[in-house]
């Protein structure tokens, strides 16, 4: 290549390079960037001063401002303006954007399920009722006040047109939230509900029917309200069990807690059973904390109020409902109860004998927080005409949470901060029965976890203590097998055979007439015989009173004679055989007359006592 050619690539390179520069700075981003740098450190100062920065500060500051202002007018236009659609048709004629206005403010935005076909009402198609319903919209009421008399205006209303397109999630919606043709299609639902044909349960429509039971419309006030919120609130439940949502369960049992304090019904039964037993415990646990500490004077003069102590096995229940686990499932306490009872009531009375002496904190309001309490506003959120207030007074929710109305005010106290169960007392529960399946030498061995030092030492000495106790009190049981009773008595009954004299087997009793020869070898030969005259009987012995009666009496003078014994009127042979040995039990001292193969028979061995006392 010789030297002409170099030259000319090289002026055609740098005129290449230029053109590239020069369409760069003709464009905006390179002018901006001349600009800038051109003025960084010429025009602009390097150091701002502080009122420099407060300038800019009060200029965003207006900025955010007339934002604000421009999104609430844009808000409250939208909300003067919407058509509601039950499903926003995409089409040609409509965009996303004009579709979106036009659902209320607490809509969010979902795919449409329909056709063009499915317009929404005018306020001119509707019933009469329900104009009239929309016509108090415009009056100007306050919210709770328009939707009372919306709800008795509409309170025996039916419609027959249902609302088959997507509910939106609403929060707290009442009638001026819906739609023409969701208004109808709710009036439509309740009907059906109202009748116990209802399949499905909106949140939205289930939210407004709960808002109108409360306000006594629909249902008498009372326990048939109560009883209709339950019932929804069950149905709800089994909804949200398929996956149905969105839920409104939990607003539900909270309100229906509600209406049962300010009606003055039975609240506990608006509460779930997990939580009376989570409130029994904590107060189980504080009755016997508060008792312990009392006894062993470490309470205040003005803090050791009386406090009856709880037994054990209450101490042993109220741990378990307040720890995560359930200690009825572990074999060990099913086999031993008693002996757990024991020994965990012992760990818990030293551990608040612990916390009151080396922590600041007591050991219950370490596993479930102090106690609390705050205001409290009854049924929150439903549109009222008017406030739940009424006389003073204080309603017992649940063990360990109250709430009181006092001049003016309501006020709810619990005996605790949270409602969690205690995953330490668990723990804790969990090493009692560990170590006590060692010491009684139990089958299904626990693994060891880490565990405190001190506590595993209470827990260790509490368990053997207990266990030692239980074998000194086997060692001196007296125990009788009452199965080997048939063979003392056959003993017995040989012995006694055995001790029989010759005169007693043959059943030869001694009379007075053996003892009048040897009276008469007695008496001295002076004695003048007296004159013969009619012998005088011996003296009988008198009559026992052994309060039998007739029908008895005869059955026992049959057996005597080895006959059969007499029909029994009016009483089975059974009961007067259990009356007679019932009536000579206390002479004899045992059963004289017995059932065998043929019926009553007399017993051998007081045959001959019966004899004497019948006189037979």
């Amino acid at each position: 290549m010789d030297e002409g050619s170099t030259g000319r690539s090289a002026d055609g390179a740098r005129s290449r390079a230029e053109e590239v520069l020069e369409q760069i700075l003709a464009s905006k981003d390179g002018r901006a960037l001349v600009s800038m740098s051109q003025t960084t450190y010429s025009d602009q100062p390097i150091l701002r001063t502080g009122a420099d920065f407060a300038r800019e500060r009060a200029m965003r500051r207006q900025e955010g401002r007339n934002t604000a202002r421009s999104a609430r007018e844009q808000r409250v236009e939208r909300r003067h303006q919407q058509v509601s659609f039950p499903a926003p048709t995409w089409g040609a004629s409509s965009t996303p954007e004009s579709a979106q206005s036009a659902w209320p403010s607490f809509s969010f935005d979902a795919p449409s399920f329909f056709n063009e076909e499915s317009a929404e009402l005018l306020d001119s198609e509707l019933p009469p009722t329900l104009q009239e319903l929309r016509h108090l919209e415009k009056v100007g009421l306050r919210p709770g006040e328009l939707f009372c008399r919306q709800a008795r205006l509409a309170a025996e209303f039916e419609d027959n047109l249902p609302f088959e397109g997507f509910h939106p999630y609403r929060y707290l919606p009442t009638y001026k939230d819906l739609g023409n043709r969701e208004l109808r299609g709710y009036f439509t639902w309740r009907a059906s509900w109202r009748r116990g044909t209802a399949i499905d349960v909106p949140a939205t429509y289930v939210t407004i029917l709960t808002f109108e039971l409360i306000n006594g419309v629909g249902a008498t006030p009372g326990t048939e309200v109560l009883a209709c919120l339950r019932k929804l609130e069950q149905r709800c439940f089994e909804q949200d069990a398929l996956g149905i949502g969105p839920s409104v369960t939990m607003d539900l049992r909270r309100w229906e807690r509600d209406y049962a304090i300010c009606m003055g019904l039975d609240v506990q039964q608006t509460v779930a059973e997990a939580d009376r037993a989570f409130g029994a415990g904590v107060e189980t646990l504080r009755a016997m904390e508060r008792a312990e500490l009392s006894s062993r004077g470490l309470l205040e003069d003005h803090q050791a109020e009386k406090v009856s102590a709880p037994t054990d096995d209450e101490v042993m229940v109220a741990m378990g409902n307040v720890s995560t686990m359930d200690i009825s499932r572990s074999p060990f306490v099913r086999a031993h109860r008693e002996s757990f009872a024991v020994v965990a009531a012992a760990v818990a009375r030293r551990m608040a004998v612990h916390c009151n002496r080396r922590r600041k904190t007591g050991w219950v309001d370490g596993l479930v927080g102090y106690r609390t309490s705050w205001p409290f506003t009854p049924l929150a959120g439903v549109p009222l005409e008017r406030g739940w207030e009424g006389p003073d007074r204080t309603v017992r929710v649940c063990p360990g949470q109250t709430v009181s109305f006092r001049f003016g005010r309501w006020t709810e106290r619990q005996a605790y901060s949270t409602n969690e169960r205690s995953r330490d007392l668990a723990r804790l529960l969990r090493a009692i029965d560990r170590q006590m399946r060692i010491d009684w030498d139990f089958g299904h061995p626990l693994k060891e976890q880490t565990l405190p030092r001190y506590l595993q030492k209470m827990v260790t000495e509490e368990s053997q203590a207990q266990h030692e106790r239980e074998e000194e009190a086997e060692r001196r049981r007296f125990k009788v097998d009452l199965s080997k009773l048939g063979g003392i008595r056959s003993a017995a009954a040989v012995t006694r055979e055995a001790l029989l004299v010759d005169e007693e087997r043959e059943g030869y009793v001694p009379g007075d007439a053996a003892a009048e020869p040897a009276a008469a070898a007695l008496a001295p030969e002076s004695a003048v015989a007296p004159p013969a005259a009619t012998p005088v009987p011996a003296p009988q012995p008198a009559k026992t009173d052994l309060g039998l009666t007739a029908q008895e009496h005869a059955l026992l003078d049959a057996l005597l004679a080895h006959k059969e014994p007499p029909a029994a009127a009016g009483a089975s042979l059974d009961m007067l055989v259990d009356s007679i040995n019932e009536k000579l039990f206390d002479l004899v001292g045992d059963t004289v007359l017995e059932f065998g193969d043929v019926g009553p028979a007399l017993i051998e061995d007081y045959e001959q006592d019966l004899r004497g006392y019948l006189q037979q």
